[in-house]
């Protein structure tokens, strides 16, 4: 009973939320259009703050999690050097329900279904992007990535310290927008091991600027995970709105519903993912 309360609460959230989302006017369009256009670019000149929120469902013996993902990012351009410097960070906060997990953490759950949720930060992750200047539709950007041990609680642990490549893709064409994040971590004590793919589409809508529906979501395989645990493959859509706040200020919002047609043992079966970014000067 409890679940079903939670998840009828969260789709009227969705409900009331969606038509925001199609109507919502800017006092800019064309900056709208902008700050959309930057926020589908993971190499994009940008300064921002955003938050990809989830609300997972069957986790764990059937039970409710939450995690939210706050993503710092900040770009430097060398001009002279001919090259952009991205910096971007991942600071996981997590509810995590008895016997859940969250990939790519904890794939191997071995609390006790009495012990309650626990809240708390996970391990967080910086991720560090050198991009050659480019004319061309197509651009890249590849460096090291790391893995810090933050974490508040065991039960919500992720690499630990580690380590690893990073390198992403980005272009488009016509209305469409592509990205392509891919990855691995190797934690230093050598407990973790995982790769990390996240494609991007975005297909913005000429007659609203600003508006967009897209898939974003982040796979995973584990390599230290037992058989049948290690992949995690989330399918869905979302609908985003970007809008001007004036003086070089902005945000994006949007919301959708996933699920995971692959996932590990503990890992939510469906979730509904609100992000929230705010765009400065």
């Amino acid at each position: 009973m409890k679940n079903e309360t939670k998840m009828k609460r969260i789709l009227l959230i969705l409900l009331l939320v969606s038509p925001l989302l199609m109507f919502a006017q800017d006092d800019d369009e064309i900056s709208a259009a902008d700050i959309a256009k930057k926020m589908q670019d993971p190499l994009a000149h940008i300064a921002a703050i955003m938050s990809d929120n989830d609300f997972l469902f069957k986790t764990g013996d059937d039970d409710f999690s939450f995690s939210s993902s706050i993503q710092p990012v900040k770009a430097w351009s060398f001009d002279d050097a001919g090259f952009n410097f991205v910096a971007r960070g991942v600071i996981p906060v997590v509810g995590l329900a008895p016997l859940a997990t969250k990939p790519p953490g904890i794939v191997e759950p071995s609390v006790s279904k009495e012990s309650g949720t626990t809240w708390g930060l996970s391990d967080i992750i910086t991720q560090f992007f050198f991009s050659p200047k480019t004319e061309g539709a197509w651009k890249w950007g590849a460096g090291p990535m790391f893995s810090l041990k933050t974490r508040s609680d065991e039960r919500l642990s992720g690499p630990g310290w580690g380590s690893g490549p990073v390198g992403v893709i980005v272009g488009g064409t016509g209305n469409f927008a592509f990205a392509f994040i891919g990855g691995h971590l190797w934690s230093f004590d050598g407990d973790f091991s995982s790769s990390i793919f996240q494609p991007m589409i975005f297909y913005n809508f000429e007659n609203k600027p600003g508006l967009s529906v897209a898939y974003n979501n982040q796979w995973s395989y584990n390599w230290k995970a037992s058989s049948g645990n290690e992949l995690t493959i989330p399918l869905g859509v979302s609908i985003n709105k970007s809008v001007s706040m004036g003086k070089g200020n902005g945000m994006e919002f949007g919301i959708g519903p996933y699920w995971n047609i692959l996932r590990p043992k503990g890992a939510a079966s469906s979730l509904i993912r609100f992000n929230l970014a705010w765009v400065f000067p």
